[in-house]
């Protein structure tokens, strides 16, 4: 299984769009992997996972990826920075005409209502196919078999990680973008699940926000000791993190050098891994 990053940044990316804080000053001044889009990923060039307000972006920046293609997208959660639907309407004849295949959208039944509603407003109808999914029940989604669980995000929201199975290889990864420390019902369910790499978001970074809806650096370290004890996860099995935020306080060396004693690795905007 092939992970590219889309996007490893937090809400605002990084530099933000109106800070100069001395995070966003240095990734100004030195660009690299201190640059970050919004959080997505594109798993076996096929299914990519939300789409943020740097979709366009995206599809320039990666000229050798099939973004253009894309036949199966999936939804965390509905917040903007994850959540750019009004950017399918240019799926339409009008403004993709040489498009011959529809693309399939997955998420909650909550995010399919709220794309509905979207659609009402596009320029002409789009070719798109629904399909709801269930936390905690297992979809074949293009080759993978996918599985969404529950994470601890939004009060009024169902807001959905997901793990991905290659069926050949049974290989196994866990992502969890805007997470926050899972309710018991979805450590219940993880428990023994072998998984064979994770991605799990870092938004808080150093910073003390007293917010339970993301997690902070020593709270990811904790997440992976969490999975290693309930037997899902091996103490040498890649953990790396995403969805950083200026906010937190370290530019990627800095934060990189801190994650790395504690077995975690932090992702930058093009990297692409194998499972």
């Amino acid at each position: 299984m092939n992970v590219f990053f889309l996007g490893t940044g937090a809400a605002e990316g990084v530099p933000a769009l109106f800070c100069n804080c001395a995070v966003c000053a240095f990734a100004r001044a030195h660009g690299g992997r201190d640059k970050r889009f919004r959080t997505g990923i594109l798993v076996d060039n096929t299914v990519r996972v939300d789409l943020s307000p740097d979709a366009l972006a995206q599809v320039h920046a990666y000229p050798d990826l099939p973004l253009c293609d894309l036949k199966h997208l999936l939804f965390t959660h509905s917040h903007d920075d994850h959540f750019a639907v009004r950017e399918l309407q240019y799926l339409s004849p009008n403004f993709a005409p040489e498009r011959d295949a529809p693309l399939k959208i997955w998420g909650t039944d909550y995010c399919m209502q709220h794309i509905r509603v979207t659609m009402g407003r596009f320029f002409e109808p789009v070719p798109l196919k629904m399909g709801v999914v269930t936390p905690f029940e297992t979809s074949a989604v293009a080759h993978l078999h996918v599985t969404p669980v529950l994470a601890r995000h939004k009060v009024d929201e169902p807001c959905l990680n997901y793990l991905f199975t290659e069926p050949a290889t049974q290989k196994t990864l866990l992502y969890a973008s805007d997470t926050g420390w899972y309710a018991e019902e979805t450590w219940a369910f993880l428990r023994g699940r072998r998984m064979d790499a994770a991605i799990v978001e870092c938004g808080l970074g150093i910073a003390e926000s007293g917010y339970e809806g993301h997690l902070s650096l020593d709270e990811c370290a904790r997440f992976r000791q969490k999975l290693i004890a309930d037997d899902c996860l091996s103490p040498d099995a890649p953990f790396y993190l995403t969805h950083i935020s200026h906010r937190g306080g370290l530019n990627h060396q800095a934060m990189n050098e801190r994650a790395a004693p504690l077995g975690m690795t932090v992702a930058y905007d093009g990297l692409q891994i194998t499972i």
